[in-house]
């Protein structure tokens, strides 16, 4: 079953483990992504995020610009594996050749992003996706969680009133102009709201669930769900255990299949099937986790099935619904 995933932080980990003086290779590593397990686990096309923590790193705009050169890097080296796509049409043809797809993404670009003009160099170099926010308000918006608040979902900070900035909707007009998909995961609820309000085009949520099967503010509304599916969107599981496991205790909660099918099938139930996507966070993520990498994603479609969805089901949740989005869009 070929597998469209929307998020995974590969670049932000190579940067840290940079900084610890540690060697990355995309190739093959010990961690959740790289070219062989991609391989193993079917996989059409990977998003890579560009994030940066601001709070660890002093020049967030500079760090930023060493991850796409990075993700450039790997495009180069490991050319006869993977591709970059900028173009949905690029993608049959990528496929064609036996190559996975990869596809920028920007994660939390008000971090580092000033004027809207910016989106059109991150335009140009393939950027096809953004999130304003990551966990720290930033001058294009706030965010739904404070991190390292506590250990209980419960006491998780939630934004209800402030949402995008003015600033932040110069941006959005200016991504949906160009072709970026705007990404509402990390976002207050406040901000999506307001996305709601001022988006003409389809939108987002790349790695976020549903808080009626798990309360944390990092999960989707089903009033949010439906809102995105009416959009046209599409929203992408996160195999977080934090986000999946309704246990209020953080350290108590697990990363399982069965959980991952609890959420695809509230989400289903409440918005339709069309809505579902993968986002896995992969390589950002921690924890226990059942499908502990990228190879072991056949499992998902295994347990999906073994739930009562169909073939038909399966392929859009797993890439269907995403590239009809990419079509739609760039």
């Amino acid at each position: 079953m070929k597998v469209v995933d929307l998020h995974c932080d590969v670049l932000s980990l190579r940067q840290k483990l940079l900084v610890r003086g540690k060697d990355y290779s995309l190739l093959s590593n010990p961690y959740h992504i790289d070219l062989m397990k991609l391989k193993r686990g079917d996989y059409l096309l990977q998003c890579f995020a560009v994030f940066v923590n601001p709070h660890r790193f002093p020049d967030p705009h500079k760090t930023a610009l060493d991850e796409i050169e990075h993700f450039q890097t790997m495009m180069k080296q490991f050319s006869d594996r993977i591709t970059q796509v900028f173009s949905s049409r690029d993608i049959p043809d990528i496929e064609g050749q036996g190559k996975i797809c990869a596809l920028l993404t920007i994660e939390g670009g008000g971090d580092w992003m000033e004027n809207p003009e910016e989106l059109r160099r991150y335009h140009q170099i393939g950027a096809r996706i953004m999130s304003f926010t990551w966990n720290y308000e930033n001058r294009l918006g706030y965010p739904n969680v404070v991190p390292d608040e506590a250990e209980k979902k419960s006491q998780n900070h939630l934004e209800d009133v402030r949402g995008l900035t003015p600033l932040g909707f110069e941006f959005l007009s200016e991504m949906e102009r160009l072709g970026i998909i705007m990404d509402v995961s990390h976002l207050s609820d406040a901000g999506f709201r307001d996305v709601c309000g001022a988006a003409t085009r389809p939108f987002i949520a790349t790695h976020s669930n549903a808080r009626a099967v798990s309360g944390h503010v990092r999960n989707l509304t089903d009033d949010m769900l439906k809102a995105i599916a009416d959009r046209g969107g599409v929203t992408g599981i996160n195999y977080f255990p934090d986000f999946l496991d309704p246990e209020e205790n953080l350290q108590d909660c697990h990363s399982t299949l069965e959980w991952m099918v609890r959420h695809i099938s509230h989400i289903r139930n409440v918005a339709g099937t069309d809505v579902i996507a993968l986002g896995s966070d992969f390589d950002g993520i921690f924890g226990d986790l059942e499908l502990t990498d990228c190879s072991q994603l056949p499992r998902l479609a295994d347990a999906l099935r073994s739930h009562g969805f169909t073939s038909s089901e399966i392929e859009k949740i797993f890439h269907k619904n995403a590239l009809r989005l990419f079509q739609e869009i760039f």
